[in-house]
């Protein structure tokens, strides 16, 4: 297995389980921290999946800090962010694949522009911050990652340095088919439990929540068939399902972050998924995937606003 170093950056719900489930099993891992200056440190870090609890010590430090990057690096941080990164990791002259762990369409194109070898995973799994360095994280299933720019021996190499047994990973050679299946997934989960203020596990509690899930899926599977992906309704809703019963009681994070006062990706997944409807000839309109979509974006904006500090 390759030894050389796993970067993760953006260390937050998704990143820092990942970075402990690695460190556990002996992988030369360091957590990033994309959003603040921070010294470099080693932290304890604390999973708790339902089943067992992990800690495991976790180097730490911030991008702006770091130089001379040689390794994997791997993007779980908000994709609103990704611009800034990749032009972080291009000025550091960061050497190795990118692995772009995050939900959305077009959230690759940065790291593509910079000139690195992109590899996107789909993310199946759930991760809530419950203080700073102890997180509640699920997995829903095992995470796909494919060749966006790369070769196959690199995407192994990546598979392999990344896959353990509490956090899966595997080869998909149909990448583009899981991006948009998960991006018509999130964009359920990512409207609705927001506006509604509720858990992910509505979908199977609620009969009304699931039929607006269908509305929005049929929306979308306009576009996918388009686009010659080959989605089906039923496929989709059973991953919907089985994501909102094995997510039952947990918050999405678009809702964590509204409460949070932070930006949303709200951007690549239901408006996104609208505006490459609107582009296709002739063009698709998606009224409830879009609505739910500006919905949430004034939403998160409003929140936004109302935890910035007061003018002095």
């Amino acid at each position: 297995m390759n030894r050389k170093p796993i970067y993760i950056l953006g260390s937050g719900a998704i990143g820092f389980p990942l970075a402990a489930y690695l460190a556990k099993v002996g992988r030369p891992v360091v957590a990033i921290r994309t959003s603040k200056p921070m010294p470099k440190s080693t932290v304890s870090v604390l999973v708790d999946d339902g089943t067992e609890r992990v800690s495991a010590e976790v180097e730490t430090v911030s991008l702006s800090g770091l130089g001379g990057l040689e390794g994997t690096m791997v993007v779980t941080s908000k994709a609103y962010a990704n611009p800034m990164i990749a032009r972080e990791l291009e000025d550091k002259g960061a050497r190795g694949p990118v692995v772009v762990l995050q939900n959305g369409l077009g959230v690759e194109k940065p790291f593509l522009e910079a000139g690195f070898s992109v590899f996107r995973c789909v993310l199946y799994a759930t991760g809530q911050a419950l203080s700073e360095h102890e997180f509640r994280f699920r997995p829903i299933a095992s995470s796909p990652i494919g060749v966006v720019s790369g070769s196959q021996p690199d995407l192994q190499a990546c598979v392999e340095a990344l896959n353990t047994a509490q956090f899966p990973f595997h080869a998909e050679a149909n990448i583009q088919r899981e991006v948009w299946k998960k991006a018509i997934i999130n964009s359920v989960f990512n409207s609705v439990c927001p506006l509604l203020e509720v858990d992910n596990g509505i979908f199977v509690r609620s009969e009304e929540a699931a039929s607006l899930a269908l509305e929005v899926v049929r929306e979308c599977l306009a576009v996918t068939d388009r686009l010659g992906l080959g989605l089906s309704e039923a496929e989709v809703m059973a991953q919907i399902l089985r994501i909102s019963r094995g997510s039952d009681g947990q918050l999405i994070s678009t809702l964590q972050d509204i409460r949070g006062g932070r930006p949303t990706e709200i951007e690549s997944l239901n408006l996104e998924i609208a505006r490459v409807a609107a582009s296709l000839q002739p063009p698709l309109e998606l009224p409830r995937v879009e609505l739910l979509g500006r919905m949430v974006l004034l939403k998160s904006l409003r929140a936004g606003k109302d935890s910035s500090p007061a003018p002095r």
